[in-house]
């Protein structure tokens, strides 16, 4: 028995039950052109295998024996046959769709990033977090420079912060007494308007001595005096309590053995 008459057997029988070409695919799931080309004797180069595998299936659906359809299935022509929908031999067809899935393949691979590819990056990542942190960080030391600024502010009377013209009215800090009667003691501020060395000793006590930095500013309470010592009299203001003083000297001059006491403020040559 050659393929060609088992495929108009097939035929034959599907026809004779009254079954359409279409019934039979709903019950084996076989593509209508497989069925057709297996009724039409036209089986292309199709793997032994499948073939056996859908005249099985084919005889299943029909209650039939597949061992008397598929015993001479080694005596398949091997000619191409068209595909119904394309016009073309199945076989060139799906030689074609594999190799569309290799050059596709190797277009995916051809598009994976290259190692210096990742480094530039990963440095990009690392500069766009190091540009975030700085700009935060100079935020942050802004806020609180501003914090501190304010905090002086708010420890000077406002009396102090009238304008220049009116400091400049008040006696010069080498020859000025304090008047107000400071028997009780006294609050010592200074202001840095620029960084200056300073060094200051509070009833015999040393309490600070290095470098006050620009905006920056101490406060001490003495009960008898303030010695006091400057690196640039023109870089600081002091206000003793409510008088202040920013006038101390010309910028870059030195000055020592400033003393703060009941009877005022004086600075020994």
């Amino acid at each position: 028995m050659s393929i060609e008459t088992a495929g108009s057997r097939l035929k034959k029988t599907r026809q004779e039950r009254g079954l359409s070409l279409e019934d039979i695919q709903k019950k084996t799931k076989i593509h209508l052109n497989v069925l057709r080309a297996i009724e039409g004797d036209s089986i292309s180069d199709l793997s032994p295998i499948y073939l056996k595998g859908f005249i099985k299936i084919y005889c299943a659906a029909l209650g039939l024996d597949a061992k008397e359809f598929i015993g001479a299935c080694s005596e398949v022509a091997h000619k191409p046959v068209l595909n119904a929908t394309v016009g073309r031999p199945i076989g060139e067809r799906v030689e074609k769709k594999a190799s569309f899935i290799k050059d596709a393949s190797v277009k995916l691979v051809s598009l994976r990033p290259s190692a210096n590819f990742k480094k530039i990056i990963v440095f990009a990542v690392f500069a766009v977090i190091i540009i975030f942190l700085g700009v935060n960080l100079i935020k942050f030391i802004s806020s609180r420079r501003r914090a501190h600024i304010e905090k002086v502010k708010a420890l000077i009377p406002a009396a102090s912060l009238a304008p220049k013209v009116a400091l400049k009215q008040q006696p010069k800090a080498k020859q000025a007494n304090i008047k107000k009667d400071l028997t009780e003691g006294f609050t010592l501020g200074i202001f840095a308007r620029s960084k200056s060395w300073i060094s200051a000793k509070v009833d015999g006590k040393v309490i600070f001595h290095g470098v006050l930095a620009r905006g920056r500013s101490e406060t001490w309470h003495a009960r008898e005096k303030v010695e006091l010592s400057l690196g640039d009299a023109g870089a600081v203001e002091l206000q003793v309590n409510d008088q202040r003083f920013d006038n101390l000297g010309r910028r870059g001059k030195p000055l020592k053995n400033i003393i703060i006491n009941k009877d005022g403020l004086k600075i020994s040559r």
